[in-house]
């Protein structure tokens, strides 16, 4: 099999892409079951006042029975310390997502340096032999920068 610098450079695009695409959309996955649990706590919150301001009221049912300037108030409670991580206090979603995208990266840079070694070993162009070497070279550079970030503990 013998790919020419075009064909692996929208093999290449193709991969990234899927990726990307990939990433975005779980991310935004994420941000919007967080949004929707902020949003059925504050109504939960909401209701909650309310019947509690209506049980205190003496033999008044109705909500339109509320003095004027009555104020239902809604607290939206502070985040919970259950929710942290005790040494650096990030949250656990947070941490979560960063070893998602870790693993994610890591699978991509997996099936590209496969990807790179074929097309050195394949009988191609030089072009795309040296867009191969520049890519290995590439990934192994990132995560040896990753790696001595994690042992500086940056």
């Amino acid at each position: 099999m013998s790919l020419t610098f075009w064909e692996a450079l929208l093999l290449f695009g193709i991969l990234g892409l899927l990726a990307g695409g990939f990433g975005f959309l779980f991310k935004t996955l994420v941000q919007t079951k967080d949004e929707r649990i902020k949003e059925l706590v504050a109504e939960r919150d909401y209701y909650r006042s309310a019947s509690v301001l209506e049980r205190a009221m003496p033999g008044e049912l109705h909500p339109a029975a509320l003095p004027p300037g009555t104020a239902i108030a809604v607290a939206v409670p502070a985040p919970a310390a259950a929710a942290e991580d005790g040494k650096n206090g990030k949250k656990v979603t947070e941490t979560r997502f960063a070893m998602y995208s870790l693993l994610i990266q890591a699978i991509i840079s997996i099936v590209v340096l496969v990807l790179s070694f074929l097309l050195i070993v394949a009988p191609t162009e030089p072009t795309a032999n040296q867009v191969a070497y520049q890519l290995i070279s590439f990934i192994v550079g990132v995560w040896l920068g990753r790696g001595v970030d994690y042992a500086t503990k940056r």
